[in-house]
Formats: structure tokens, sequence, C-alpha cells
């Protein structure tokens, strides 16, 4: 049993009663699996609410067994071999040996498709990439690509399972990158003026000013968890994220619901967020789940996009002449035309 655990346990405890409820930390799908007595196949992970070491590392990754659909091909062979270039000096950091054929075409095809999506088209200057919140962070994959490929980066990993925190905090420590993790530091706080990795459990999501995110990856995690907390974590979303930033959610939706009832995608477009990007592709033949990318509404787009009064008017003066036959806009030009002379 490694002493981040005994940490984490330890923080748990002094925040149980100032911050955490049991739905905000509660990830409903592993419960509903102990349920029903689902029996995990041989490798497979199993006990997220204890962390036995890096070891859990090799399990974890070995649990993926098919290569991942990839319609992108030869477009992310470089981010791909940046991902196992990364994780293979990663995991020697750690200390641990994993089955690089379960990696290859797999965990690198997504650490490169969760990074090609939200950077695949121009956007204007103010939507520049620096802030990052990844929630529900896994082992911590994401900080691989998004670290390296940013010139400039705030990196925060959250979430509330023990195994994965753990991990994260393993993981985000053996990358060299400066690191600073809450649950190990007495007076915490963000700084995003400097390149570095931060370290959230979901319950001290207050930690994040407002207004202050580029970014928020949301992978396989939101069907996976209780409505409540889900509806909970997009309105979080929405007041963290600057205005016009991205919220991208990569998992199966509506296809695959494990835990609560409540459409992610519906809940987020009534709560201030206006999709922009959905491809039409067909799940687990073309790509893992589907990616969409979300902008919190920016008031000044939305504005552009309105007509003001005097193009109101105009509008309407337009479709009268057009009753009349032309005839306004003849007069019309008959005035200027007086009042020129």
């Amino acid at each position: 049993m490694q002493e981040i655990f005994q940490v984490f346990k330890r923080r748990f405890e002094r925040d149980k009663s100032g911050f955490i409820k049991d739905w905000l930390v509660r990830w409903d799908y592993q419960v509903k699996r102990k349920k029903r007595k689902l029996v995990a196949e041989e490798g497979e992970p199993a006990d997220f609410f204890n962390y036995h070491g890096v070891q859990d590392f090799a399990e974890w990754i070995n649990w993926l067994k098919e290569p991942s659909p990839n319609y992108l091909g030869e477009a992310i062979s470089d981010l791909c071999e940046l991902s196992t270039e990364n994780d293979k000096r990663i995991f020697k950091n750690l200390g641990i040996e994993v089955n690089w054929e379960r990696y290859k075409n797999n965990i690198d095809y997504m650490n490169a498709h969760d990074f090609i999506f939200p950077n695949f088209y121009p956007h204007p200057e103010r939507f520049k990439i620096k802030n990052v919140l990844d929630f529900g962070a896994g082992y911590g994959r994401q900080a691989n690509l998004w670290t390296d490929k940013l010139k400039e980066y705030t990196f925060i990993g959250m979430d509330a399972v023990p195994k994965p925190y753990c991990m994260q905090n393993e993981y985000y420590k053996a990358t060299g990158k400066e690191f600073f993790d809450y649950i190990e530091q007495e007076n915490f706080n963000l700084d995003f003026n400097k390149n570095c990795i931060y370290h959230i459990p979901t319950w001290r999501y207050d930690l994040i000013p407002d207004n202050s995110l580029d970014l928020i990856l949301c992978v396989q995690v939101l069907p996976e968890l209780n409505s409540k907390l889900v509806k909970k974590m997009i309105e979080e979303f929405n007041r963290m994220l600057k205005p016009g930033a991205m919220l991208y959610i990569r998992d199966h939706g509506m296809f695959w619901r494990p835990a609560g009832g409540i459409n992610a995608d519906e809940f987020a477009q009534q709560n201030g967020f206006i999709l922009e990007f959905h491809p039409h592709l067909i799940s687990e033949v073309e790509i893992h789940g589907v990616p969409r990318i979300y902008r919190k509404i920016h008031p000044d787009v939305i504005k552009s996009h309105a007509p003001d009064f005097k193009r109101k008017v105009r509008q309407q003066l337009e479709n009268i002449d057009a009753v009349m036959g032309g005839r306004l806009n003849k007069l019309s030009k008959k005035i200027r035309k007086l009042r020129g002379k």
C-alpha cells in the first residue's frame, strides 16, 4: 500500500464535514456493478477504491484488449509516436513495465484524438488554449500530450475516486513537470502564470476561479456518474470557463449511460453552452465514442449574430418595399438625389 493512498484518506477525512457530500464523490457505474455482483475478468481493474501501488498502472493498461478505431489514419501518427515516447519515459520513471502491444493503437490513439479534436480547426486568438482541466482524469494520461505540445499551460487534473486519484498523483510526478497536489499541501493555491500541473479532488472544485479556464476535458466520464453530480459539474464548468471557452466531451452519449439517466448534451445546451463540433462518425467503427465540442456562450458573439435596432428597421422597410413593388426604394432615391442638389 502506497503512502499517497494514506495521504488521500487523511485529507478525505479532514474535508468530509466541510466539502464532501455522498453524491459528489460517488462513482455510480461501479456502485451498480457491485450491486449486480458482476465478477471482473482476469486482469481487469475491479477495486477502484483502494490503491496498491504503481503495479496498478499495468493492470489498467492491460485492461484494454482491442485496438481503438482511428479514421484519421496517418494524420495523427506524429502525435501517437510522441505519446508513446513520453509514456515510455514516464513509466520508466515509475519503475514499471507495461504491455506496449496493448498500449499501441489504443492509448496512443486516444491521447492523439483527445488532443487533435480541440485543435482540429482554426480558432480566434482569444480562444487560445492555455489553462486546461481534465475532469475524471483516469490515470492521468491527458497530461502526456497537453503539457508537451502547449508552450504555455496550466494543467489541472480532477478526480474523486481513490485509485485513479493516486495513480494520477504518481503519473503527474513522473512527467518531470512542476507539480502541486491539494492533498499533499496545506496552503494550496492555483497560479495560472507558470507552466505546471495541479491536482485537485472533485470536492474542491471551488478552488478553480470563475472565468479562468480555456478548455475542460470530459472523456468517458459523464455517463458513469449520477445525474445530480453531472448537473452540478456542468454548471461549475460554465462558471470556470472563460466566455467562449471550450468543453470537450468524448463518450458514447445516449448509447451507453450505465449510471445516471441525464442527457448531458441537452443539459449543457440548456445551461450556457452551444454545440460547435459534432462529427458524423460511426462509433466503434471509425472512432471510440463520439467527440463533441461545446463553447460557453460568449455574449459578444451572440450579440454579433442578432440584428440591432437600425438593422431591424431597415429590414422592415425592405419588407414594405417588396410589398410596394420597389416604389419605396425609388422614392428614397429621389429624396437622396434632391438632397444632394
